[in-house]
């Protein structure tokens, strides 16, 4: 089964949608910890990020203009990511485990 792909959710100002996929997500603030085991190994860990993610398009990288930085429309708190990514996320932390 192929992984799914995460449309980008950048909608410009006349109204069209970004035909690109979301194909990185960057955590800013988040607590990262390698942990000694009980039997030896280490282990990493992440939790919940203290501020934001970044999403990154196929076509546009972050959508960031050539005058103005960061897009806010490619910014979210988990709460507010969209559900694909959260499910590629979740995925992906629990074969990691």
């Amino acid at each position: 089964m192929s992984p799914p792909t995460v449309p980008c959710p950048f909608v410009y100002a006349n109204g069209r949608r970004c035909p690109g996929q979301i194909v990185r997500v960057e955590a800013y603030k988040a607590d990262l910890a390698w942990s000694l085991q009980s039997d030896g190994t280490w282990s990493f860990q992440w939790d919940r990020p203290r501020s934001h993610f970044h999403l990154f398009c196929s076509e546009k990288g972050n959508h960031a203009g050539t005058i103005r930085g960061d897009d806010s429309r490619m910014k979210f708190y988990l709460d507010r990511l969209p559900d694909t990514v959260q499910q590629v996320m979740a995925a992906a932390k629990l074969s990691d485990a």
